[in-house]
């Protein structure tokens, strides 16, 4: 999958207010931060270095249909439906990987664990159903266009607070 870039990336600890400010600066309708220096649109490509995950290639779905998986894959979509992050951690660090069902089974729980804690990140529990979709096809991964996947994620108005719920001006000012 990459995460390359994550190594060069500094641990910044950002107050609350910048990213508040950081929200209020960043239209979701022309993709562009609107910042007074200058202005930044957010690509699939700018995405995909600054992570360190690759930008071409062919996108996840975008939805999991229930009804169109084999009863294999029906069993492996429920496993991961509605996981928390503390059960996710926990099957991440409990799974052997001594056969190739269980290195699948790790894979897989690595993904969607991943995707909860960094790339999909929302302030919910469990898992979002944006994050089911890669796990199939997990031997093609690397091909997959993940930067696409992370930017179709962040704009979708469903994982966006309004503004008005993230950032209210100080009465008086």
């Amino acid at each position: 999958m990459g995460f390359g870039a994550f190594s060069s990336l500094p641990n910044y600890n950002l107050k609350q207010h910048m990213l508040k400010e950081l929200v209020n600066i960043f239209d979701i309708y022309d993709n562009t931060i609107h910042s007074v220096h200058e202005e930044v649109e957010i690509t699939i490509e700018k995405i995909g270095k600054a992570l360190g995950l690759s930008w071409k290639g062919d996108p996840f779905d975008d939805k999991v249909f229930e009804k169109d998986l084999s009863d294999e894959d029906h069993a492996v979509f429920k496993m991961f439906q509605g996981k928390s992050q503390a059960e996710l951690t926990r099957l991440v660090l409990h799974t052997p990987v001594d056969t190739e069902a269980n290195m699948m089974l790790f894979k897989r729980a690595f993904f969607i664990f991943i995707q909860k804690c960094f790339l999909l990140a929302t302030s919910f529990s469990n898992v979002t159903p944006e994050a089911l979709p890669t796990l199939f096809g997990i031997e093609t991964t690397r091909e997959r266009n993940w930067a696409l996947h992370v930017h179709d994620f962040l704009l979708d108005d469903d994982n966006i607070l309004p503004r008005d719920l993230l950032w209210k001006e100080p009465k008086g000012t």
